[in-house]
């Protein structure tokens, strides 16, 4: 996800990262410090680029590494009518479980 990026803030503590994976359901966050620990946990999420900004609640599900990365998994609680309009944009139309036809691809 070019151009993406999150500040977190669980109203302790506070880091950035940048978004690896979205979906209108969640978010899978790289490059964020080893300090915060979500899992579980409520937090905000600002999410910017691309010329868009947006406010949404989540909350953590998994926490893993990638060499000398941390990985979070995170649930979007609550987001702005505008995320999914967005998401809906970047989503891969190759994708497509359906693809396109109406009959689940196997």
């Amino acid at each position: 996800m070019q151009g993406l990026e999150a500040d977190i803030s669980d109203d302790i503590g506070f880091c950035s990262a940048r978004v690896k994976d979205v979906s209108r359901f969640g978010i899978c966050l790289s490059e964020m410090s080893r300090k915060l620990h979500v899992k579980g946990d409520k937090f905000l999420l600002v999410i910017s680029g691309n010329g868009h900004r947006f406010k949404v609640q989540a909350q953590g599900r998994w926490e893993g590494e990638q060499g000398l990365e941390k990985l979070v998994g995170v649930e979007i609680k609550n987001a702005p009518w505008g995320w999914t309009e967005f998401v809906s944009t970047i989503e891969p139309i190759e994708d497509d479980v359906w693809n396109g036809s109406g009959r689940m691809v196997t």
